[in-house]
């Protein structure tokens, strides 16, 4: 047990500090040509990993269809979501959206039919809206408004891949389905990011390569490999809990390097997503021991940025 608590600390250390390195990244890089290189070099990395460990291949052109349909939500959007949003807001602020991700997950899933609704399940998504809508209004005086908006986005493109990726899950490893999610992604990013990487990458600092390899390797490749080890031996209901830490560890390390403020409008907003989240998956993981259901996509949720 001890290790896997390590394991998932790691995980949460990874991805609470992702933003700070994406943020130093930034300086040289635009958000585009930022996004192709995390993608591509994540997935030269993931497809090394597939041949040497699994070797499983896809079954059918549909299913490759369905890998690159997916790829559009899982990284395409995803990404470039997610970066924009912190050239135009904190990277504390972008951080607690993307700790609402449960919600936002088990809303999708209930709109589409995939999840059963409950009256808690109900209030925990709204008491997690509530507290997006207040952090999204803070914007104004912890960065902007629309970087908040753009967070949110991408927090909702990575949780319609969850809900409609799931049948594909039960079907192939998972190093299968993220590395073929990782190369159409990375072809899906091509027309967005290679104008712009050609024109900067010639002039990029030691330091700048530095946080581009810190991004690709722990954050992205690093900490999924470090889920889906904890997820074979844990509950999906805890490794989602350990998402709670980001945003506190985001926060601790934005203020000391990149001199960030948290506004008083901040703790009430994340407080609310917190709670509300908490609740999602405490009902949705009573209601699916008492029907003997494997974890819903909310409880799934590894809150990847």
């Amino acid at each position: 047990m001890v290790p896997v608590l390590v394991a998932l600390l790691f995980v949460q250390l990874f991805f609470g500090t992702l933003p700070i390195a994406v943020k130093l990244a930034l300086r040289e890089l635009t958000s585009p040509a930022l996004a192709l290189l995390r993608v591509g070099g994540a997935s030269l990395l993931f497809v090394a990993l597939h041949r040497t460990l699994v070797r499983e291949r896809v079954r059918g052109r549909r299913d490759y269809g369905l890998l690159a349909v997916y790829a559009v939500f899982g990284v395409v959007l995803n990404q470039i979501l997610y970066i924009t949003a912190l050239t135009l807001t904190t990277a504390t602020a972008a951080q607690t959206v993307v700790a609402a991700g449960p919600a936002i997950t088990l809303l999708i899933a209930i709109l589409a039919r995939k999840e059963t609704a409950t009256r808690l399940k109900w209030a925990g998504i709204a008491v997690a809206a509530t507290g997006a809508v207040l952090l999204v209004g803070a914007g104004a005086r912890t960065g902007s408004v629309l970087g908040n908006l753009l967070a949110l986005a991408n927090v909702t493109s990575y949780s319609v891949y969850l809900v409609i990726s799931r049948g594909l899950l039960r079907r192939y490893h998972p190093l299968t389905v993220v590395t073929w999610i990782f190369v159409f992604g990375a072809i899906g990013m091509l027309p967005w990011g290679i104008a712009p990487l050609w024109r900067q990458i010639g002039a990029l600092h030691a330091a700048t390569w530095g946080a581009v390899a810190f991004i690709v390797l722990l954050p992205t490749v690093g900490a999924y490999w470090l889920n889906v080890y904890a997820l074979t031996r844990v509950e999906s209901s805890l490794v989602s809990a350990f998402g709670y830490l980001q945003p506190i560890i985001t926060a601790l390390t934005a203020i000391p390097l990149l001199h960030e403020r948290i506004s008083p409008r901040m703790v009430p907003a994340a407080a609310l997503i917190f709670g509300g989240v908490a609740v999602t998956l405490w009902e949705g993981r009573r209601e699916r021991l008492r029907r003997g259901e494997p974890p819903s996509p909310a409880e799934q949720e590894m809150v990847e940025p």
